[in-house]
């Protein structure tokens, strides 16, 4: 299943969007929303699940810890704790640089 991500250094978390949870196979229904997340739009709920699989490109990461916004976004996020798999990272104009 492909799912769109924005790297967002700001966001502590993988975050998925209730929709792309949903892509995945989440029942919504029987998800714990006892996370707390202070954003710059204020507070929201998530829970916590686990990614069995992320890959991007030649890059494949196994069981991710993510959590799933209570609340409607329009994009899901990869957040610092997929970059602190890495050695480094860098963002230069629109490419991003992942070193293990």
């Amino acid at each position: 299943m492909l799912i769109n991500f924005l790297i967002d250094t700001g966001a502590s978390d993988v975050v998925l969007s209730p929709r792309d949870a949903e892509k995945l196979d989440f029942d919504l229904s029987r998800l714990f929303f006892d996370r707390v997340y202070r954003t710059a739009n204020g507070t929201v709920r998530g829970a916590a699940v686990r990614l069995g699989r992320v890959k991007i490109g030649p890059i494949k990461l196994k069981d991710v810890r993510a959590s799933v916004n209570g609340a409607p976004m329009t994009t899901s996020l990869l957040g610092m704790n997929f970059l602190g798999w890495f050695g480094s990272y860098k963002v230069t104009a629109d490419n991003l640089t992942l070193r293990r």
